[in-house]
């Protein structure tokens, strides 16, 4: 999938993850690493699920791999201070197998490097388990698409509490 559907479920990851009142109640360092650990995890475990259902590309890559970044930058930096790690290794997570796996034939190809090219590590990325569909009929995959940003978007509705918090930097600002 591109990387704006990637990050976008990074968001409803950490979101999902965060219980706002148990790192206020608690007050300790500890729980935010766990929280943010589980993110990354969550995020990798979200990319490979992503690839591995029915898709096309809707967006240039170029653009997606700008805007998903430009995403990334403007949602962390959006967040509440004490959950930026969180959202941070969520981001990380989620885009994580495409930087392991794909950056170094893409720089190649976009920066003229020479970078060398190793087997991919995550078998959603191997042509017999990807499931990348390069022929015109994308039906499936917008069906996927809108599946996944209902999905999001249900699970911001419903934790709308932890999604103020998290966002909310004049709270921030009080602490």
């Amino acid at each position: 999938m591109n990387v704006i559907f990637h990050t976008t479920t990074a968001v409803g990851v950490a979101i999902l993850l965060t219980d706002t009142k148990r790192i206020e109640q608690a007050r300790t360092l500890k729980d935010t690493i766990w929280t943010s650990i589980l993110a990354f995890i969550v995020g990798v475990i979200s990319h490979g699920a992503l690839d591995y259902i029915p898709h096309c590309y809707p967006i240039n890559s170029k653009l997606d791999v700008f805007a998903g970044l430009a995403m990334i930058l403007i949602t962390v930096w959006l967040t509440n201070k004490k959950y930026q790690f969180i959202m941070g290794l969520s981001f990380l997570g989620s885009i994580f197998p495409d930087l392991v796996d794909l950056s170094p034939s893409i720089i190649n190809k976009q920066l003229g490097f020479n970078l060398p090219i190793l087997d991919k590590i995550f078998p959603w990325h191997l042509h017999d388990y990807s499931g990348s569909n390069y022929t015109n009929d994308c039906s499936n995959s917008f069906l996927n698409h809108l599946l996944l940003l209902l999905t999001i978007s249900i699970i911001l509705w419903c934790r709308q509490t932890d999604l103020r918090a998290i966002f909310n930097k004049k709270y921030d600002k009080n602490n």
